[in-house]
């Protein structure tokens, strides 16, 4: 069964909204004050660079050759006679020279000493026929064996043999003479050059002497 129409309650009547103001998506945006464009700086222009200027002619030489010809001037003046006489300078060096004398200077007289020259001295005499041994002595650093023989003292020639030996072990420090007496060889000497206690050893035939010497 159909409900009738509620006469009674009023409806209510829509009214259409007025236009709404539309916003874009972001908000406006401050406007800034533009500074006006500035003038670009230009570099000032730089003068021209000054011209190189010639160089200067050296006048070196003109005052070498002018101070060589005063030179020989005053040179050639200076050996002149006359110029001597008249300098004022001159003068006064030759009264100087006169007037204060040098003397030389004097010195003590050195005496020379007198220098003793050595020569050999015998402090040494031996004598003997035949083979021995000298008595022992103290030879210096630098000594002398002098030695003669006789060749009549034995039939034939004959050995004249010379040891100098150690005194302390009797051993052998140098065989100095080794040779045969006969006419034309009677004599002869020979320098040793070892010192100490030391004795001589002869071997011989026939006779025989040595001087033993150092020098002084």
């Amino acid at each position: 069964m159909q409900q009738p129409p509620n006469q009674g309650t009023p409806q209510p009547q829509w009214q259409p909204l007025p236009p709404q103001q539309q916003y874009s998506q972001y908000p406006p945006q401050p406007q800034y004050y533009q500074q006006p464009p500035q003038p670009q700086y230009q570099p000032p222009s730089q003068p021209p660079a000054p011209k190189a200027r010639p160089p200067k002619k050296s006048f070196l030489w003109v005052w070498i050759i002018a101070a060589l010809i005063i030179g020989i001037a005053i040179g050639y003046a200076a050996h002149v006679p006359g110029a001597q006489s008249t300098s004022p300078t001159t003068s006064v060096a030759t009264v100087q020279a006169t007037s204060q004398p040098t003397q030389a200077p004097t010195h003590a007289a050195i005496t020379p000493t007198p220098t003793h020259a050595l020569k050999w001295t015998t402090f040494q005499t031996f004598n003997g026929s035949g083979s021995k041994h000298t008595a022992t002595f103290t030879a210096p650093a630098d000594w002398k064996i002098l030695w003669t023989c006789n060749p009549t003292s034995f039939a034939i020639p004959y050995n004249v043999i010379i040891e100098v030996d150690n005194a302390s072990d009797g051993s052998t420090l140098d065989l100095p003479v080794n040779t045969t007496c006969k006419a034309g060889n009677t004599s002869d000497s020979s320098e040793e050059h070892q010192g100490g206690s030391v004795f001589l050893n002869v071997t011989s035939e026939g006779d025989w002497t040595i001087q033993v010497q150092e020098l002084k």
